[in-house]
């Protein structure tokens, strides 16, 4: 898999696909790499926790594009690639020369993915664009934040990771069609895929943009809470706050019974999820000076006692401190060149019947350049002389650590 991805959307898609197998080839510039190894501080021996985070398992060749010769090493490698991803705005591959339709003629059957702002086509096709600029143009920063309050994004990249996501799903959809067609005989079906940030997100804000072409009323923030199901959102309590979903009139129930309140459960204005929604203004209110007389642990543990979905809102600290994190294996020392990094792993579990091989154990993000000779030896049959003539001229970079 040929990886001309940089910053987080395409280098979250081939992580992905690196912790399923794929051997992913990311291509960068010498002496300036993927952008989001600059993104900090905090740095790790140099290089970004940004970077580190989405990048393991992968080999990073530097090679400079605008060279003929660095072209030349990028068209080789396409040739035996089963994927090319990319996420240059529209047009910019073709006019290097790694656009689809050059790279599809020298390689039939190939897999090709764009990642882009707002896809190919469209009038915003050819506009940039980062996960924030899609949050606020797609809608999730009008719904994100408290009642009245300025809107608000999201503390994670999600638009980028969901573009990710998407671009993973569809590569995984095509290499399944293209073996499809090789197992009927017929010549293997390469595709070309489009994804866009923006496609995304608006899939994303799915039963938000729905309300509104049904209902004609436009969504707006509300905190932390869910405008369709009361109650759904977070508490103060005496010591920290919780989040509570209950999600069903059975829930219902049992939230009642975990608050000892049997009057909530016996006043009919309160029978349906409807009936609480209609009426969130008297019931929230009630229920919020409620947990405010106990501390969250007693919360929680009556929640749980009563089969009531709740839990903390934990910092950063806390989660990685988590007994789950580790009985799931989510996070991971790896062996960095710069030293141990402690790294988020494969985001699934998956049963490995007798005698088929488990998924390959991830590997560290790499150093820029750092697999530049072995790369160039072992896929195009580059001598070291030429490695070294490459290297001096600037076509490619090497890691001062590789073997040469």
């Amino acid at each position: 898999m040929l990886d001309f991805s940089r910053a987080l959307a395409g280098p979250y898609c081939t992580g992905l696909l690196a912790d399923l197998g794929a051997d992913v080839i990311k291509v960068e510039e010498p002496g300036v790499g993927d952008e989001a190894r600059h993104w900090g501080p905090p740095f790790f021996g140099g290089e970004s926790a940004y970077f580190l985070s989405m990048n393991r398992s992968k080999r990073s060749i530097a090679v400079n594009l605008k060279a003929p010769e660095g072209l030349d090493i990028c068209l080789g490698l396409a040739d035996t690639a089963d994927v090319v991803i990319e996420n240059f705005r529209p047009g910019v591959a073709p006019r290097i020369g790694i656009g689809y339709e050059q790279l599809s003629a020298r390689r039939p059957g190939l897999v090709y993915c764009s990642i882009s702002a707002y896809g190919q086509d469209g009038p915003l096709a050819h506009e940039p664009g980062y996960d924030l600029i899609m949050q606020g143009i797609g809608g999730l920063m009008s719904v994100t934040g408290e009642v009245g309050g300025r809107p608000l994004k999201a503390g994670v990249a999600e638009t980028d990771i969901l573009a990710g996501t998407n671009a993973a799903l569809a590569i995984t959809g095509a290499l399944l069609q293209r073996e499809r067609t090789r197992a009927a005989n017929r010549e293997p079906e390469g595709e070309y895929l489009d994804v866009g940030l923006f496609d995304g997100q608006v899939s994303l804000m799915g039963y938000h943009l729905v309300s509104h072409l049904l209902s004609g009323r436009v969504p707006s923030p509300a905190g932390n809470a869910l405008p369709y199901i009361v109650p759904y959102q977070s508490f103060r309590t005496a010591t920290f706050e919780v989040t509570v979903a209950v999600n069903n009139d059975r829930l219902w129930r049992a939230f009642c019974s975990a608050i000892e309140r049997p009057d909530l459960l016996a006043d009919p204005r309160y029978a349906t999820n409807g009936d609480r929604v209609r009426l969130r203004g008297e019931l929230v209110p009630a229920l919020e000076r409620l947990f405010l007389t106990r501390p969250g642990t007693e919360w929680l543990e009556r929640m749980a006692q009563h089969g009531v979905p709740s839990g903390a809102i934990n910092s950063m600290d806390r989660v990685a401190a988590h007994p789950q994190v580790a009985a799931r294996g989510l996070v991971v020392p790896l062996d960095h060149p710069v030293g141990t990094v402690p790294l988020p792993t494969m985001p699934w579990r998956e049963g490995v019947p007798a005698g088929r091989p488990p998924l390959p154990t991830p590997q560290p993000p790499p150093m820029l350049g750092q697999h530049t000779v072995q790369v160039l030896r072992d896929e195009l049959a580059y001598s070291t002389q030429r490695i070294v003539e490459l290297a001096e001229a600037g076509v490619v970079q090497v890691w001062a650590g590789s073997a040469t």
